[in-house]
């Protein structure tokens, strides 16, 4: 049947009796009520059974396991491909244009200091363009090689290759640079990422929302509901244009002909029906990864039985042997996400077509793309050797670096306390970070009209006190006894502000502190009161003041040599080692990458990372050898934290080398 075009197929099943199939462009499916003809009866056997209904025909043509399994091992080796030159390749391109950053700045660092000064500069635009532009390009090329692959099994040709889906990808790519590249540079990364189901790529979700953005969404209330409202409707809106990759792939239309094609087709049922489709073969799929790791720990406790049969098989099947099984997995199963995403969009996407009567070219295998003409496919191995050459060794160096880490170094400080489970910067929060398990904690003090130090996060005080006044305006004796604990909870009412030296009397040889001093303005002399408060305590050695205003920390470093600073930073950019006033940099942790900590670590610097939820990006950073994590979620943190340990250490360590591959 196969052999057979699908036009003919429906145009022989055609009886008297039965329901044509819709041309028309407001049919997005064949309906299901398509009457099933008849086969005439002959006197011989194999004519007996019934011919196959248009739908049904539709449907095993469509089927998303026939579209990725047809061409497998193309696809396999073309994401493999994929991830191999985007961490050669891609990643370190980037660097480069991070130093172009710095360049057109004439500055070794960006940070929340000089961060508005560089975006008044038209040159940073410029260079972030060019950021955005390679972004767009080597995400199109993932997708638009996907399809390719797709298209091909759709089209009934089996064994393509990943080059020849890599060249046909380009050929797009490049297609559309003449006529709509601008477009396709939008959707890839304003409309695209926003939807959760469709954003696979395995460049963009290297990519995190700067702290500074999101603490103004925490901080400014109306603020955070309009960027959630701006999310929702981007998603929306990238879910209807779920077709426009395989539109132009498939009926090669340029990027705009694609979206309004993609709009058309694209329905509010259909719409459901591929959301329910998505969900459920991403489901499926991480089934059968659970499944084969079960299938695997059966054959591992049968081989332990038929070799060894007086030896515990929990000696061999223990977590530690599961955690590598696993780890292996959920690699193959990170390649495997984006091409099922992109099967089952291309499945709902062909059974449109065809429900239309639209029948799409076969896949051109022989067609001359630009990356098979002579000059270009040299030029293009010789930026592909250059690239290799330099970024090579230095990701040899980073997996080295991953690999002989110290875990056990690592600080989990909780922010503001344990501030999940008891009020802000409290002592219950600090109690309840002890007994969380956290080694340390972040604290936020000002100070009050007549110079008393107390631990607090606002400038106002109404937040947490429900009294309107600005910490300045008001002594300590005014507010030592206002309900501070009601605003999280009933349990904590009475929960008082506390000041600094209660919070180090309690701390002494149970937690390390973070004092961060928030300057407002109206703080004159809170450096010197600060170290006051350490020294009378004598806590230089179990504790550092951080702020994320440079020159309060060249004034303690000038002043007081002996008091450990930390350097606050939203923006981290650049040569962050050369800040000399300070021994630690605690930076954001979309800035936390391998390279910055690397060179910190090298120049004597310690790195803290904040603020950190997931358990995820926990592991990287403890993979990176960070030297303190600052969380919301103190028990995640103690659970990633013991799991760092001996082998597991080891295989953890692994699989964060591994997920720069999935």
């Amino acid at each position: 049947m196969e052999d057979t075009t699908l036009k003919d197929t429906i145009e022989n099943a055609e009886t008297p009796g039965s329901t044509e199939v819709s041309e028309s462009p407001e049919t997005a499916e064949v309906p299901e009520t398509l009457e099933v003809p008849e086969a005439e009866e002959t006197d011989g056997p194999e004519n007996q059974k019934k011919e196959k209904s248009p739908e049904k025909i539709i449907a095993e043509k469509t089927r998303p396991f026939r579209l990725l399994t047809a061409n497998l091992k193309g696809m396999v080796y073309f994401q493999v491909l994929y991830r191999v030159m985007t961490m050669l390749i891609f990643f370190p391109v980037l660097i480069y244009v991070e130093r172009a950053l710095l360049l057109v700045n004439n500055s070794s660092t960006l940070t929340q200091a000089n961060a508005v000064k560089a975006l008044l500069n038209p040159l940073t635009w410029l260079v972030l363009i060019v950021m955005w532009f390679l972004m767009s390009v080597f995400i199109s090329v993932e997708q638009f090689g996907t399809y390719s692959i797709l298209h091909a099994s759709f089209s009934g040709q089996k064994n393509i290759t990943a080059r020849e889906g890599f060249d046909n990808a380009v050929d797009i790519l490049v297609r559309n640079m003449k006529s709509s590249f601008l477009l396709v540079m939008l959707y890839t990364l304003f409309l695209y990422p926003f939807s959760d189901l469709l954003n696979t790529s395995s460049i963009t979700r290297f990519f995190i929302m700067p702290g500074f953005i999101t603490e103004h969404f925490e901080k400014y209330q109306m603020l955070g509901i309009a960027y959630n409202l701006l999310t929702l409707v981007l998603g929306m809106a990238a879910l209807r244009m779920a077709f426009v990759m395989p539109a132009m792939v498939t009926e090669k239309l340029d990027f705009k002909s694609a979206a309004k094609r993609s709009w058309t087709l694209n329905d509010f049922k259909s719409r459901m029906k591929l959301v329910v489709s998505l969900i459920s073969y991403i489901v499926l799929l991480m089934l059968v990864g659970i499944a084969v790791a079960m299938l695997i720990g059966v054959i591992m406790l049968f081989v332990v039985w038929w070799l060894e049969p007086g030896l515990d098989p929990g000696v061999i099947l223990n977590d530690t042997t599961l955690s590598a099984v696993m780890l292996i997995l959920f690699m193959v199963f990170g390649w495997f996400v984006q091409p099922t995403v992109c099967s089952v969009c291309a499945s709902r996407y062909y059974r449109k077509i065809l429900a239309e009567g639209f029948e799409p070219e076969p896949y051109n295998i022989e067609n001359r793309h630009i990356l098979q003409r002579r000059t270009p496919r040299i030029a293009w191995a010789l930026f592909c050797i250059v690239c290799m050459f330099f970024s090579i060794p230095n990701r040899y160096q980073q997996f080295k670096w991953i690999m002989n880490g110290n875990t056990q170094g690592v600080m989990i400080m909780a922010h503001r306390g344990y501030s999940g489970v008891a009020p802000e910067n409290t002592i219950p929060a600090f109690e309840a970070a002890v007994e969380a398990g956290a080694t340390a904690v972040e604290l936020d003090v000002q100070m009050t009209k007549d110079g008393k130090i107390v631990v607090l996060h606002d400038d106002n005080i109404k937040r947490t006190t429900g009294v309107n006044a600005n910490i300045w305006d008001v002594t300590y004796d005014e507010i030592k006894n206002l309900d501070n604990g009601s605003f999280f909870s009933e349990e904590f009412a009475g929960t008082r502000i506390p000041t600094l030296d209660e919070v180090i009397q309690y701390s002494k040889g149970k937690l390390y502190l973070n004092i961060e001093i928030k300057r407002n303005g109206h703080d004159e002399g809170i450096e010197d009161k600060v170290v006051e408060i350490i020294r009378r305590n004598e806590f230089q050695n179990y504790c550092d003041i951080t702020s994320m205003n440079y020159d309060t920390l060249k004034y303690i470093h000038s002043k007081y040599p002996d008091i450990l600073l930390a350097y606050t930073s939203t923006v981290g950019i650049g040569k962050l080692q050369d800040l000399e006033d300070v021994q630690i940099i605690s930076i954001q942790e979309t800035f936390a990458t391998y390279d910055n900590i690397q060179a910190l670590h090298l120049a004597g610097k310690k790195v803290f990372v904040w603020t950190v939820n997931e358990k995820s990006t926990m592991e990287r950073l403890v993979g990176l050898n960070v030297d303190a994590i600052l969380t919301n979620n103190v028990e995640a943190a103690v659970e990633v934290m013991e799991q760092h340990h001996g082998i597991d250490d080891f295989f953890k360590r692994l699989d964060q080398i591994l997920y720069y591959f999935s």
